[in-house]
């Protein structure tokens, strides 16, 4: 369950990191305005800039919509299917545990962004006018791109997919089990071309199947395939080469440039194309899929859409996150149109970027603040080992820690117990504004 930031607060650690001397700071910095500032999505992004917004700005009219009444933990799936998550209570808590009370919240879904007006329409509510607007939708999970596919399918007969829901979290972690206890088959996992959520989801389900099959044993009586539209396992170059030798080592076998057009169910066919347009047909007894991903329908198909390189995605400048046509506006999360960077990691390096923009905005100045891309992945290897990924935008390793403590090229129990212990409580601090790490 989420931890309250009120719990967080009294800690040693959080009193470090929020000092009473930063806190003061902030009141007294505190920029005067009535502006009145939309925010369309209430997930990590949404949330988190709505409270931090109330450090930088006095008298602001703060209003988040966003349809779903709880939040939903998302990092928190590779846990789920590793077992050391086995609830929906474990990804799941209600928005008021994270909702600063002078942030008004309308439960209610955008429908429409009309830039030029200043306005969102809602499907209940109606019009919503602001001064400022923040998009931080996230990503519509794509289905319906791969033929014969019902998502109602996972969590049976072997199909599975930890992107859906909690449930199917669950449900996958159980299917992985029984594939595992079985008496072989071929294990199949995809990623389709583009920009994911967590991009390096589909290769920890990958890592934790082959985990629980080989701790089955019999492992020589199962075959894996990783089969992806892109012509890389990770994107960062010296991540991508450790990856591909672990994998020899644990013979999971991966096949560039094939996407996945479409499924049987009944007959446990997986239908793909390459990128030359060849056509590969394989059969699976276990299957993960990794849906397409796009930005929901009112955002690809607004004026604040990129036409460009992220196409569909909300068009802004990479590092000051202010769209590109319409300066009152700011992309956050996910559908924001940026190279890298749909993780939670990058929301908590956004947040003071995209407050102490708004905030030079409101001020009539130049927007000082500038994100670097800086983004992690801690790539779970088997339940009790990672490795813990952070780069930028120059897809280098950076590293936050000292080399010394995590090398992120070694099999690690620490970048582990980060995963499954220490994010979270980085994570719900971030969700009240605060990012002191």
């Amino acid at each position: 369950m989420a931890i309250s930031r009120r719990n967080l607060l009294i800690s040693g650690a959080t009193l470090g990191a929020v000092s009473a001397t930063g806190l003061i700071g902030w009141e007294l910095n505190k920029q005067d305005t009535n502006a009145k500032i939309l925010i369309a999505g209430g997930g990590a992004a949404g949330m988190a800039i709505a409270n931090k917004l109330q450090m930088y700005l006095n008298g602001a009219q703060v209003t988040v919509v966003d349809p779903r009444p709880y939040h939903w933990y998302q990092p928190g799936q590779t846990l789920l299917l590793a077992g050391v998550y086995n609830t929906r209570e474990d990804v799941i808590s209600t928005n008021k545990e994270y909702k600063d009370a002078d942030v008004r919240w309308i439960e209610d879904a955008v429908t429409e962004f009309d830039p030029d007006n200043n306005q969102v329409l809602t499907a209940k509510s109606g019009k919503l006018n602001y001064d400022y607007l923040i998009v931080a939708t996230g990503l519509e999970l794509r289905y319906d791109l791969i033929e014969g596919f019902d998502p109602a399918q996972i969590g049976q007969d072997g199909v599975t997919c930890i992107y859906h829901s909690p449930e199917a979290g669950i449900a996958s972690h159980k299917q992985a089990l029984d594939f595992a206890q079985s008496k072989g088959g071929n294990g199949v996992f995809t990623r389709p071309h583009g920009s994911l959520k967590c991009a390096g989801a589909p290769l920890k389900a990958t890592n934790l199947v082959e985990y629980f099959v080989k701790e089955a044993g019999q492992r020589d009586r199962f075959k894996f395939d990783y089969m992806t539209a892109e012509n890389f396992l990770f994107s960062v170059k010296v991540f991508n080469e450790r990856l591909e030798g672990i994998w020899h080592e644990r013979q999971i076998d991966y096949h560039y440039e094939y996407d996945l057009k479409a499924i049987d169910t009944k007959s446990k066919q997986a239908y793909f194309t390459s990128l030359a347009g060849e056509e590969m047909q394989t059969p699976w007894d276990f299957i993960h899929v990794t849906p397409p991903m796009t930005a929901i329908p009112a955002v690809r198909n607004s004026p604040l859409a990129d036409t460009g390189d992220f196409k569909g995605y909300v068009d802004v400048d990479n590092y000051t996150l202010q769209h590109n046509r319409y300066p009152n506006v700011f992309g956050l999360g996910d559908t924001a149109g940026t190279p890298i960077g749909k993780t939670a990691a990058s929301v908590k390096a956004q947040l003071p970027v995209v407050a102490t923009n708004i905030t030079a905005l409101i001020r009539n100045e130049s927007l000082p603040a500038k994100w670097d891309g800086y983004t992690s992945c801690p790539m779970i290897l088997d339940v009790g080992h990672a490795m813990l990924w952070e780069f930028d935008y120059t897809l280098q390793p950076v590293t936050a820690l000292p080399f010394e403590v995590v090398d992120p090229l070694k099999k690690s129990k620490l970048s582990w117990v980060m995963e499954k212990s220490l994010l979270r409580p980085i994570y719900d601090i971030m969700l009240e504004g605060y990012t002191p790490v």
